[in-house]
């Protein structure tokens, strides 16, 4: 991972790069779920991880691009986003319906801390355009905790 102290420019590269890599470990996760889910619950949480996993993935490119824009070069190898993430992408052998939102809640909790921390750590770089990426991901990931929460009761 590229040192986070050299400058503006590449703190805004690292920060961008843990999130993209975290946003690609949820978006297997999420899959996971979407693929794989047994519950009574099935069609809901089908549905639900269904716009989950297209906004991430909508969402990786979006990162990416900004990685590129601030001079940075976007990990693209599985090997380079693992060693980046805060969670892996993997869902408990055997989980059940609930104990798979138990997991996507643990991992949207995870981003939504490392934006937190990504927003903080730029805020006086004046770097706008990174600060409103991270921003509008964690409106987005809040919104699914929040969401994940009152399906889980």
């Amino acid at each position: 991972m590229t040192n986070c102290s050299k400058g503006a420019e590449c703190k805004s590269v690292c920060v961008l790069s843990k999130i993209l890599a975290d946003t690609y470990s949820l978006l297997l996760k999420t899959q996971n779920v979407h693929w794989n889910v047994q519950s009574c619950n099935f069609w809901d949480i089908h549905l639900m991880t269904d716009g989950h996993y297209n906004d991430l993935f909508a969402a990786i490119d979006v990162i990416a691009e900004r990685i590129r824009m601030v001079g940075g070069k976007a990990p693209a190898t599985f090997s380079e986003l693992a060693s980046l993430s805060s969670f892996d992408e993997k869902i408990t052998p055997g989980a059940d319906g609930k104990g798979m939102l138990q997991e996507l809640l643990k991992a949207h909790e995870a981003i939504c801390k490392d934006l937190r921390d990504g927003l903080a750590s730029i805020a006086e770089l004046n770097d706008h355009g990174t600060a409103d990426v991270l921003g509008s991901r964690l409106s987005f990931h809040e919104k699914v905790v929040w969401m994940l929460k009152a399906s889980l009761g």
